[in-house]
């Protein structure tokens, strides 16, 4: 059966052989979409990371631990709603909701061979604390399987919370695929690394060498260097499927999935809770990487830089106070406003027709009045990139922050 469904998936969508299915299970109000699913190929391999909070929802529990022994997951399951996070009784929810998912694909023999619990990873999204109407869900799993095809869009829809917008990103360069899909709006701080989204990378290529290595690299300085509201969450996960099928350089593999992360990234971001402007931080000059990334954290944070964002005010005081605030090594600084935003290394030089304007704003840790103006004229853009200099090193690192708005407020006091 699986091999009938591997043929329908490559005839419908070019290098694809992913299914996927996004429905409603009437977690949600309003009919919308709250339940899906991905069907993994046989000889598919999954990398996963997992939210660093100490206090995890028992689904993400569950699901690393079923890859620390498994690596050949066949079912990816998604809940959207709520975050099976932290309520008497929940264990027994979750192995109902995967009893259920397994049975119903045994039922219909989609693969050569009976799955069992581990081979089904579910992950869940929303509010914490809240029980599930296991009902509801459980019998929406036969809606789920009839719906399997091998466009993405359901799925997408499926998994998002205060999320405005669907978030996909595809990268194709011969046979290969690589296809990203995201959610996030708030409680967004990652760390897997960072980690505070559900994000999908799946590709029908062949593993790579020191795979998890390499793509907590790409991870950490895409997905994992956004910050909308220094909040981690207890359900972040990302995951890397390789179908295995298709052989590829490794460069050109990795190059392709930085550009689906950084696009998916941006998208994030873009559509934070509130959100008006998209700012990148560049930390130069630190003592090192780890010291850049803590100064990126530092300022992306500060609830008065992201006012000051918000209300498009060049108040670079509160940039200082933020770097200082670090408790890091830092020499004179310097901080420049640039009217640019790229994230990936590909999308740098797209595009440009002309040099971008750079303003010079603190030199040697002195504000520069004079700029102040120019500067605010580059805030009133939806993104620009900020530089700044700590004068103590060579290290660097980036991050991208959001502005703080009224509307945040209003989305989150309830």
């Amino acid at each position: 059966m699986e091999k009938e469904i591997t043929k329908t998936t490559e005839n419908n969508n070019k290098n694809n052989i992913f299914l996927f299915s996004g429905i409603s299970s009437g977690i949600k109000k309003n009919s919308r979409k709250d339940f899906g699913i991905i069907l993994l190929p046989q000889k598919s391999q999954t990398i996963g990371f997992f939210t660093t909070n100490k206090v995890k929802s028992e689904a993400i529990e569950r699901a690393e631990s079923i890859l620390k022994k498994n690596k050949n997951p066949k079912i990816i399951a998604v809940i959207s709603g709520n975050a099976l996070c932290r309520y008497e009784g929940i264990e027994k929810d979750i192995k109902k909701i995967v009893s259920a998912i397994r049975e119903e694909a045994n039922k219909r023999k989609i693969f050569e061979y009976k799955l069992k619990d581990d081979d089904i990873i579910l992950l869940a999204t929303g509010k914490i604390g809240s029980k599930i109407d296991t009902d509801k869900l459980i019998n929406a799993v036969p809606k789920a399987f009839e719906n399997l095809k091998a466009n993405e869009q359901d799925f997408a829809e499926a998994i998002l919370t205060t999320d405005k917008k669907v978030k996909i990103s595809k990268y194709e360069y011969g046979k290969i695929l690589i296809l990203g899909i995201a959610k996030g709006a708030g409680m967004i701080f990652p760390e897997f690394s960072h980690a505070t989204t559900l994000s999908f990378i799946l590709t029908n290529a062949n593993t790579p060498k020191e795979a998890k290595k390499k793509i907590f690299s790409l991870l950490s300085k895409t997905i994992g260097s956004v910050n909308i509201d220094f909040s981690r969450s207890t359900n972040d996960t990302s995951l890397f499927v390789f179908g295995n099928k298709e052989k590829t350089n490794e460069k050109i593999l990795l190059t392709g999935m930085e550009k689906v992360l950084s696009e998916l990234a941006v998208k994030i971001a873009e559509d934070g809770e509130g959100v008006k402007h998209v700012v990148k931080i560049v930390v130069n000059g630190a003592e090192s990487e780890k010291s850049a990334r803590k100064i990126c954290d530092m300022v992306s944070s500060s609830f008065l830089f992201k006012s000051s964002i918000g209300g498009e005010n060049p108040d670079f005081g509160r940039v200082l106070a933020a770097v200082g605030s670090s408790g890091e090594k830092i020499g004179k600084i310097n901080i420049f406003i640039e009217d640019d935003f790229y994230f990936s290394a590909e999308d740098k030089t797209k595009g440009k027709t002309q040099k971008p304007e750079k303003i010079h704003v603190v030199k040697n840790t002195k504000i520069i009045p004079e700029n102040l103006e120019s500067a605010r004229k580059i805030m009133k853009k939806d993104k620009y990139t900020i530089y700044i200099n700590v004068g103590a090193g060579k290290a660097s690192s980036h991050i991208l922050m959001t502005d703080l708005t009224e509307e945040y407020v209003e989305i989150n006091k309830v």
